[in-house]
């Protein structure tokens, strides 16, 4: 790509759910918009998510007593959370922060913040895929939240209680009746919680690409080149790409993991880590599979029936960009088998991803304190496919100068 001239109002950087969000939103409050990725649409987290609208997701991954819990889930090998011992230095100064982002009264503002995000994200959603003749593509339906006992549960209340204050509602299963409600369970599981107002994707790489062709057929624009960095000549940005350099009026960093690479460059360091996520997604088995989206807490893992197979999605790792650790996918078959007793054979494919994980759980949806042409959506963690409606839209009110519809303020880039 030689260097452009002509700019489109707002450059997105970034074509995964939330830029796509964002480039579709824009587009229908008449903006013109040019998508850049370095890959096609809809690639890494966008493609191998849950697939969950989570509009239960409020809680943060650091929460009060989890520095207690931690270093034993760090010393197995089977746990949900690792960290590769070579990242183990690098990654100190952030797990310092992540660590003081559990204390009660913080974890109580950031739920809080990520419920403002979330919570009318099925309903955003409903409207998007009406409008673009998506329908298919979004399930709503109970997400299932399976314990071995009511003592299991009972042993999260602050967790549980926090929810609930932050508007999540559910319906008590117990004992016949959890499988009643969902026969493929396994029968250890003696108590559940029917999640309200939550559905889920039967692709999400699916539905994140019939976004973007509706976008490029009324009008969008789309680069494919990596951004490098972003220089201000004047008030406008200029993007250095690995194919020339490409001007910009407005630009909004929505680049996932590698978006603190670029915020860098403009003078603002953001905590961000790649937190690795991986899953397993079973094709062609027999047996009886889930009719509903499956969590377990003690597992801490979701099982989707998507429309290309059985998806299990978990694992929490800390590593960078080093190779993935392939024995996490056989965790995952093994968790797959725990669950669903009566799901037979078929043809595991595995995936790891990094998420863009900040300390606080909460992404940056903020523009730039140092170059105002320049915008921020990232961080979004592991709701990001759940978020992209809200965040959009609150990109498109600072845009367009409008009062923003939630309090932005948690989510400013400068709270580090």
């Amino acid at each position: 790509m030689s260097q452009h001239n002509q700019a489109s109002d707002v450059t997105i950087i970034g074509a995964g759910i939330i830029g796509i969000n964002i480039a579709y939103r824009l587009q229908q409050q008449g903006v013109s918009t040019t998508l850049v990725d370095m890959a096609p649409p809809a690639q890494g987290c966008s493609s191998g998510n849950a697939g969950i609208i989570a509009t239960y997701g409020v809680t943060p991954v650091s929460m009060p007593g989890l520095w207690k819990q931690a270093p034993g889930m760090l010393l197995d090998p089977e746990g949900p959370l690792t960290i590769r011992w070579q990242h183990l230095l690098k990654i100190a100064p952030w797990l310092f922060r992540f660590m003081r982002a559990g204390k009660r009264q913080r974890v109580e503002q950031h739920a809080h913040a990520l419920a403002s995000l979330v919570r009318t994200s099925l309903h955003d959603y409903q409207q998007i895929t009406r409008e673009t003749g998506l329908e298919s593509m979004i399930q709503p339906s109970p997400m299932l939240a399976v314990f071995g006992s009511r003592e299991q549960f009972e042993r999260d209340p602050y967790g549980w209680d926090l929810r609930k204050r932050n508007g999540v509602e559910w319906d008590t299963l117990e004992g016949a009746d959890v499988q009643d409600f969902e026969p493929s369970l396994a029968e250890r599981f003696g108590f559940a919680l029917a999640l309200k107002n939550t559905g889920f994707a039967l692709d999400p790489q699916q539905l994140a690409h019939g976004l973007y062709e509706t976008y490029m057929k009324r009008g969008g624009n789309f680069v494919t080149t990596e951004v490098r960095s972003i220089s201000i000549e004047g008030v406008q940005p200029r993007l250095l790409t690995a194919s020339g350099t490409l001007n910009a009026n407005r630009v909004v960093i929505a680049a996932g993991a590698r978006s603190a690479l670029l915020s860098r460059t403009l003078g603002e360091n953001v905590p961000l880590q790649q937190e690795r996520g991986y899953h397993i997604t079973l094709s062609g088995y027999s047996g009886t599979a889930p009719r509903y989206p499956i969590m377990s807490p003690a597992h801490k893992v979701i099982a989707t029936p998507m429309a290309c197979g059985l998806r299990i999605a978990g694992m929490v790792e800390f590593g960078g960009f080093l190779p993935p650790n392939h024995k996490r996918g056989d965790i995952l078959r093994g968790q797959l088998n725990e669950l669903f007793p009566r799901v037979h054979g078929g043809t595991p494919s595995s995936w790891m991803g990094h998420r863009p994980t900040l300390p606080d759980s909460l992404p940056v949806i903020a523009q730039s304190m140092r170059q105002p042409s320049v915008y921020y959506a990232f961080g979004h963690q592991h709701v990001g496919l759940t978020c992209a409606p809200m965040t959009a839209r609150l990109i498109g009110e600072l845009i367009a100068g409008e009062t923003p519809s939630v309090d932005i303020r948690p989510f400013r880039v400068n709270r580090f």
